[in-house]
């Protein structure tokens, strides 16, 4: 499969997470960096998006997440 780069909207589709979310979990060291693009554009490797995804613990019943 060839690596693609997503923008900002589809990442939020993507993981249902904000953009200041993202950024504070960037900060942390705890989501995929973004990379630049250009001199104002950014984007994450959609690889790197799917592997954090696929390693989130699956939510139990129960729990607070909806």
């Amino acid at each position: 499969m060839k690596d693609r780069y997503i923008r900002a909207d589809e990442l939020t589709h993507m993981t249902g997470l904000s953009l200041s979310t993202i950024w504070r979990l960037e900060q942390d060291e705890a989501f995929p960096r973004r990379r630049s693009l250009g001199l104002s554009a950014v984007g994450w490797l959609e690889s790197e998006i799917s592997n954090w995804l696929t390693s989130r613990p699956i939510p139990r019943r129960g729990s607070h997440d909806v």
